[in-house]
């Protein structure tokens, strides 16, 4: 919570001490998550510290949650998102992913049959195609099982 006050964020540091404690918790990873809590309150506490992070923060994109009717998440850019499992999905470059890896294939195949054909290139280049070979059938499955909004 981005506007959380001290005495929210010292609680909170507080609860989340207690349960990464390497002297309570027997992970292998609780020394290391003891010393991220360390570092995070120490920077929420600091005024400064706590501007300069809030400032870093906001010039990232946040995808807002989804709204109780459930339609599909919207970034604010006002991209729309699905999801697949637990993580929202951008369609427009989930598609656009697949139609360039499509474009690239089908060029490079063309591009070299035409060489070797009409220009003379030697047949060992044939197996630059292989990449294209690869490319276009994962594309086109990517392109039928395109996530969908509900």
């Amino acid at each position: 919570m981005r506007d959380a006050s001290t005495h929210q964020v010292k609680k909170a540091y507080r609860e989340r001490v207690k349960l990464c404690h390497p002297d309570r918790n027997g992970s292998p990873e609780a020394a290391r998550q003891f010393q991220a809590v360390q570092e995070a309150y120490e920077t929420l506490r600091d005024g400064e510290l706590r501007r300069t992070y809030d400032a870093l923060l906001s010039g990232y994109r946040h995808v807002q949650p989804p709204p109780a009717d459930g339609s599909p998440p919207r970034a604010q850019g006002g991209a729309r998102y699905a999801t697949r499992g637990d993580r929202p999905v951008n369609r427009f470059a989930f598609i656009g992913l697949h139609v360039t890896g499509l474009c690239f294939g089908v060029i490079l195949i063309t591009g070299i049959l035409v060489g070797i054909t009409f220009l003379d290139w030697p047949l060992y280049l044939l197996v630059f195609c292989l990449p294209g070979i690869v490319v276009i059938p994962d594309s086109l499955a990517g392109l039928r099982r395109s996530p969908t909004s509900k």
